[in-house]
């Protein structure tokens, strides 16, 4: 008995020596970036870890070192706008020198918050680790120079090409398709010269225009006690230890990560549970299959033009197929026989039902997750954003058709429902890359946890980062380099030209010689 207490004693002092205080500063107010990471959250705490969350969103039953610091307001009502009313300007060239100017935005709108300027500020807190979200939000990471802590940034889906050159991440555009470029991997010329502006507009401009705006919001917003002996934010930024992407390579491309890159996507994924009594009954008494509709939480499909909504009843209308559309109006035409509405719905029990044969989707990166891990092709209306680049890769893995929502007329979503609902080939695609989604060596939760206690165990784990990750842009592109040889292929080319000039000068002077001598010789003799 005596070693039975002397063991679970060792084993609590084990587990205490090892436990992190971890805090995630994830105060941006769009559910679709929280929800896909708030499991490795709670994991953490699971797993002993002292886990602080600063965000819009209280996560129910926590564990006991689970502490949430609330952060939700009322937001002005903003139902007015819809991105649908921009989505045709929204073209390859035009979303990365928007978000030059208009990107650092997200970032104001998320700080200009009282409950996360008084965070900032306050003191009495230690964190061992910092965990925060960067999508355009570059400046949280001075949350990790304040409480002296490794850092760990997570990325809500695929990176862009600006944010690989401050981790040497390899970028090349001739077959990494840059999310906003919209393009799958295999590229013809004209979307290979396309997708080499966007990087290069990235590549170059970020760090002229749009990284000092960052800069500027943590003057303004990050000045607590010793920020003023604060790195640099590209210095910042480049000693993060972790980055972790809410992607795999069966929902994009195949490409190159430096190790301190780890790809986590799923963490929320689990088996189907048991729906709802009427959903279940709808699901399971649906011979011919069911169709749900859903355009996410940002899309709200409240915000369609009338004329949509009607053409959409009318070809929905025409299948064999019950259909279940989450729509967050009252206000709605009559529906067919085989429709169902709903303001919402429990969307992965209802794709991981085994009746489910298709899931029309706006294609954000957790609508696709979410379908190829049960194994649901996918017919997509994408709209913006890294819609484009989720929808189009898995068109070109044979398991969604993709449609833009700007080319969208009642002919092609006719076609293309009805070839998605005959064509066995999309859902024999689609169980192949659940498949192989399913087929990782850890699950992506265990994943995540043990690198993030990795980066702990290692002091921050700082040689996972490749020794690129210290140089500026002009020695990572290898610029410096070509000048040299530039240089040094000029100066060849100079005393080449002196050299031959000097030789050519020689050879006339020596010409004229021997023809003085020669004439000189010539008039001795005739004398």
């Amino acid at each position: 008995m005596k070693h039975f207490f002397f063991v679970v004693l060792l084993l609590m002092y084990v587990s205490h020596c090892l436990s992190a205080n971890i805090l995630a500063f994830l105060p941006t107010f769009a559910r679709s970036h929280y929800g896909g990471f708030q499991p490795l959250l709670k994991e953490l705490a699971v797993r002993g870890h002292n886990v602080t969350v600063l965000s819009h969103f209280a996560l129910k039953n926590p564990p006991p070192n689970y502490h949430h610091i609330d952060v939700s307001k009322e937001r002005q009502n903003d139902n007015n706008f819809s991105i649908l009313s921009i989505a045709p300007y929204l073209k390859p060239l035009v979303i990365p020198i928007g978000t030059l100017f208009f990107g650092s935005q997200i970032t104001l709108e998320t700080l200009n918050n009282t409950k996360v300027k008084e965070f900032i500020h306050s003191d009495g807190y230690q964190f061992d680790v910092v965990i925060f979200e960067n999508f355009q939000h570059e400046c949280f990471v001075s949350m990790s120079h304040k409480f002296s802590a490794h850092a760990i940034q997570l990325f809500p889906a695929t990176p862009i090409a600006f944010t690989s050159q401050w981790y040497s991440q390899p970028f090349n555009p001739s077959y990494i398709p840059d999310p906003n470029s919209g393009y799958k991997d295999h590229m013809s010329l004209f979307e290979r010269t396309i997708n080499f502006l966007v990087t290069c507009l990235q590549f170059f401009l970020f760090p002229i225009f749009y990284m000092p705006k960052q800069n500027e919001i943590m003057l303004n917003y990050f000045n607590y006690t010793g920020s003023e002996f604060r790195p640099s934010l590209e210095e910042m930024t480049k000693n993060i230890s972790l980055t972790l992407i809410n992607t795999h390579f069966t929902l994009g491309t195949a490409r190159p990560l430096v190790p301190s890159f780890i790809e986590v996507a799923g963490m929320h994924l689990k088996p189907a549970s048991k729906l709802p009594k009427d959903l279940q009954e709808h699901m399971d008494n649906s011979p011919d299959g069911v169709v749900y509709f859903s355009f996410g939480s940002v899309v709200k499909g409240s915000h369609l033009p009338m004329h949509q909504v009607e053409m959409f009843l009318r070809q929905l209308g025409q299948i064999k197929q019950k259909v279940l559309w989450k729509w967050e109006s009252d206000d709605l035409p009559e529906l067919p026989p085989n429709v169902v509405v709903n303001k919402w719905f429990p969307q992965v029990d209802i794709l991981g039902h085994p009746n489910c044969v298709l899931f029309i989707t706006h294609g954000g990166i957790h609508s696709i997750e979410e379908a190829v891990y049960y194994g649901v092709p996918i017919l997509a209306i994408s709209i913006f954003g890294d819609q484009l680049y989720n929808s189009i890769m898995m068109e070109s893995r044979g398991a969604a058709i993709r449609l833009k929502y700007s080319e969208l007329t009642e002919n092609r979503f006719s076609d293309n429902l009805h070839d998605m609902l005959s064509n066995t080939s999309y859902k024999q695609n689609a169980i192949k890359l659940s498949k192989i989604f399913h087929d990782q060596p850890m699950k992506p939760l265990d994943k995540a946890v043990y690198w993030i206690e990795y980066v702990i165990r290692h002091n921050g784990a700082h040689h996972l980062k490749t020794a690129g990750n210290q140089l500026n842009w002009i020695q990572f592109l290898s610029i410096d380099v070509m000048l040299v040889l530039l240089l040094t292929m000029f100066l060849i080319l100079i005393v080449s030209f002196y050299t031959m000039k000097k030789m050519y000068e020689w050879f006339i002077r020596y010409r004229e010689y021997r023809e003085y001598h020669t004439e000189t010789n010539d008039d001795k003799k005739e004398k």
